[in-house]
């Protein structure tokens, strides 16, 4: 299914669903200390921090985005989120596209803004629609749905990250090897928790 015929699926279940939109507010689990220490010990392995010894758990995390990731900023939305260095975007049309440094790897970034008819449930709904065997449970992270799923015989992984507010959707897409999806899903975490948004640069 393309992009856009998604897109307008998505549209087609709001504008069905518009007059039963509920909003359901949910708390993400908070993890402890000790569990994000072992998330960004794992995180400085792939990256180029050399020494780490008496660092706390924030100038640990501060070190690896400033030697592994980057920052991007949709002006319009006011959404932001960090991504790995590896990937250079170059501005495309309807949103950014990027190759990783070793050509294996992409990502893509499309930006939309909606009339607050949208919500996570309907989202979900036209998900199953293209990928039926999506299990919603955990799914969800921080306004974040997270899509995988293998595709050219198993070789190649496709994550899709649905970033939604009252305003705006963001979906982020990267395809990279099978063998690297440690790699990637480590950085996948990374970026969810880094996804924020100002909803008032939408007027």
């Amino acid at each position: 299914m393309s992009r856009l015929r998604f897109f307008f699926l998505i549209t087609l279940i709001a504008m069905l669903a518009v007059c039963a939109v509920s909003v359901k507010a949910e708390t993400a689990p908070e993890g402890t200390e000790e569990q994000g220490l072992d998330e960004i010990q794992a995180l400085i392995e792939m990256s180029d921090v050399k020494d780490t010894e008496g660092m706390s758990l924030e100038e640990m995390t501060d070190a690896f985005a400033d030697t592994s990731m980057c920052e991007y900023m949709d002006s319009v939305t006011g959404f932001s989120m960090q991504y790995p260095a590896v990937f250079q975007f170059g501005e495309g049309q309807g949103g950014l596209t990027a190759v990783s440094a070793d050509g294996k790897a992409t990502l893509s970034i499309e930006n939309m803004a909606h009339e607050g008819s949208l919500t996570m449930e309907i989202l979900m709904e036209a998900i199953k629609l293209e990928v039926p065997k999506f299990d919603a449970n955990g799914a969800e992270v921080n306004n974040c749905l997270r899509v995988t799923r293998k595709e050219n015989q198993d070789t190649m992984i496709q994550t899709d990250l649905y970033y939604l507010t009252d305003k705006s959707l963001h979906h982020i897409i990267l395809r990279y090897p099978s063998d690297q999806e440690g790699t990637y899903s480590s950085y996948i975490d990374y970026m969810i928790n880094t996804m924020e948004t100002n909803d008032s640069e939408l007027g």
